[in-house]
């Protein structure tokens, strides 16, 4: 189900097309009605032979009244170009048909109309003139006919033509995106307020919750029709009415946004690729001149910048739009310019991204970035994407697209698997950025080991702090890729280069037995850690990789025992309580001759490993403690 929209000088008969191909007549105000000439958008639909709905958009031609006709048109599938045959060819005729040309619709179809007024000759010049104004245009060629309203053949063959067209218009795509913007508002009593628009990239639902933007409003859709008929689901494609309890009518405006997507990226500048009209007088458009911007039903003022001083009438640029208020397109939604004060269309383009700050001219990689993302390519979108957000997820990538989560998703395991992205969990990442920030660990590890020799490696903690604004869930997965890549070793927390090792010197070696000689020296007078430090002052970084290589097994309050020493003492207490069930700490200090100091610590550490276990003031033997 296609959508049309009229396009014609003012007074060409519009409106009478669409009254013979719909029997309804789109002048909808008083004014109009009272002067003859549309001003504001009008909507009918006509039922095609299979019995479905083609909606007609009527659009005002008097030069006054442009801007309207462009927000009526922009979201259209096909367009219906009216000449008169008496008058021909007319300014707004081309205004009209140059923004058709920019907004890129290659659907549709020309009517020279009141044949019934002119000779057989005239139309035929008129038809000539029309072929000659629109050559060039990319598309089959378009078909043009002839229409009096007192014509009933001509009638039915325009009816014909317009299902035919519609026929091959391909289907809308459901990509669950749903955009409504609104080109009018009204109430109704009894009902309360009533927006209608063309229904973009989604369906919508009864009662479904949707959002207002500007405004950030939650909104429940509490009725819909379609083509004046109720229904529970309003289709993509559509022209559709919603009815919003709880909003008022003067809180909504034409260009406002409706769309179940919350997290709909906004931005005040937009980057934008550009064309400007041709004309016999070149016009020069300035660095930093201010436009009016118009893009589906929205209409606001912005400035447009760009690299060099100023493009002429006929070329192309990249450009950003400056705007003062945050708007929400979509990538790829196309727009119109004009010039504030003189009523002239000067050109348009389509937009390539939405940006939170202005662009900084000295990047030089800025034009062919946006020359990657021009052509729509949903790889290149999602790489491009990643130059300016090299870690994102996967559900906040490229949301003001025009492809579906399913769409992103599938590209993106495309990319992955040819190795030119990375997935980690719910994120992606930028293939540099990935291959940096991994490069970035093993330096940083080689340091370490370089520093601190004898450190089995470093704190998984301490890793991490070299990565402040990465999430924990991409971290892991970098810790994951480097151990799969066998570039990093993660053991008990720690993380070390696969590349290093440990040996000790002659001197460490010889150092190594005198501390150990120490503790071992006398069961009875065990040295804590910080005794040995401060014995050893030279041996410190040699102390802790004693500790944690567990050569030296520290118990409770930093008391340090050879393992030797912990068997020995650990193996008399098993067989005592093999024999006796049970000991208490006093048969403790006669079974191995040493203070209460070191009793509790000894007996902690056994029940830590699960070979003994406290009973009120006695240890008994675990059943683990029975096979030691």
């Amino acid at each position: 189900m296609a959508i049309f929209g009229t396009a014609g000088h003012i007074d060409h008969g519009k409106t009478s097309v669409i009254y013979a191909l719909t029997g309804i007549d789109a002048d909808r105000l008083p004014e109009e009605k009272l002067r003859g000439l549309t001003i504001d958008l009008g909507f009918a639909w006509m039922n095609t032979s299979q019995g479905e709905k083609i909606g007609i958009i009527d659009v005002p031609g008097h030069e006054h009244f442009i801007r309207n006709m462009i927000t009526g048109i922009a979201s259209v599938d096909a367009f219906i170009l009216v000449v008169d045959a008496k008058e021909g060819w007319k300014p707004q005729t081309e205004e009209h048909y140059q923004i058709i040309r920019l907004l890129d619709i290659n659907y549709g179809l020309m009517v020279i109309t009141k044949t019934d007024l002119v000779s057989k000759e005239r139309v035929k010049e008129v038809e000539k003139e029309i072929r000659d104004k629109t050559k060039g245009l990319n598309q089959p060629e378009v078909p043009i006919l002839y229409f009096s309203i007192n014509d009933k053949e001509s009638i039915v063959k325009l009816r014909s033509q317009v299902e035919s067209i519609n026929n091959t218009i391909p289907p809308k795509k459901d990509i669950g995106k749903p955009r409504l913007f609104i080109d009018r508002v009204f109430e109704i009593k009894g009902s309360g307020t009533v927006v209608t628009g063309t229904l973009l990239n989604g369906n919508l639902a009864q009662n479904q919750t949707v959002y207002l933007f500007p405004a950030l409003k939650q909104v429940r859709l509490r009725q819909l029709q379609s083509y004046n008929t109720p229904t529970e689901k309003a289709l993509s494609g559509n022209r559709i009415a919603l009815n919003l309890p709880g909003i008022k009518k003067e809180d909504i405006s034409r260009g406002d946004l409706i769309s179940d997507i919350k997290k709909f990226h906004s931005g005040n500048f937009l980057e934008v690729s550009l064309s400007l009209l041709p004309q016999k007088d070149p016009y020069r458009l300035k660095n930093g001149t201010e436009i009016e911007f118009i893009s589906h039903t929205k209409i606001l003022r912005g400035i447009i910048v760009f690299k060099q001083k100023e493009i002429v009438s006929g070329e192309k640029s990249y450009a950003q739009i400056r705007f003062q208020e945050h708007i929400y397109p979509m990538i790829g939604d196309y727009f119109i310019i004009r010039l504030p004060g003189i009523n002239e269309t000067i050109g348009g383009g389509r937009l390539l991204a939405v940006e939170e700050s202005k662009y900084n001219f000295h990047n030089q990689d800025w034009g062919s970035w946006l020359a990657k993302r021009e052509k729509m390519d949903i790889s290149q979108l999602i790489l491009s994407e990643l130059e300016k957000h090299p870690a994102i997820k996967k559900e906040e990538l490229l949301v003001n697209s025009p492809f579906s989560s399913e769409e992103i998703y599938h590209h993106l395991e495309q990319l992955h698997e040819n190795n030119s992205l990375f997935l980690v969990g719910n994120w992606v990442a930028d293939k540099q950025f990935w291959i940096r920030s991994a490069n970035q660990a093993i330096i940083y590890l080689e340091q370490k080991h370089k520093d601190y020799p004898l450190k089995p490696g470093i704190s998984l903690t301490e890793l991490k702090n070299q990565y402040p604004r990465v999430p924990e869930e991409l971290f892991q997965g970098l810790l994951n890729y480097l151990a799969e890549e066998n570039k990093v070793q993660i053991k008990s927390g720690m993380a070390s280069s696969v590349q290093h090792t440990i040996s000790l010197s002659a001197q460490q070696n010889k150092k190594r037995e005198a501390i150990l000689q120490y503790i071992a020296k006398d069961a009875t007078n065990l040295p804590t850690e910080k005794e040995l430090r401060n014995i050893f002052t030279q041996d410190t970084e040699l102390i802790e990789y004693l500790l944690e290589s567990g050569e030296i097994l520290k118990l409770e309050d930093q008391i340090c025992i050879t393992p030797s020493l912990y068997q020995e003492m650990r193996d008399k207490i098993v067989e005592f309580l093999k024999n006796k069930q049970s000991i208490t700490i006093g048969e403790v200090r006669d079974l191995l001759n040493i203070s209460r100091k070191y009793i509790v610590p000894l007996l902690t550490r056994m029940d830590e490993e699960g070979i003994t276990r406290r009973k009120e003031n006695i240890r008994v033997l675990n059943m683990k403690g029975k096979t030691c």
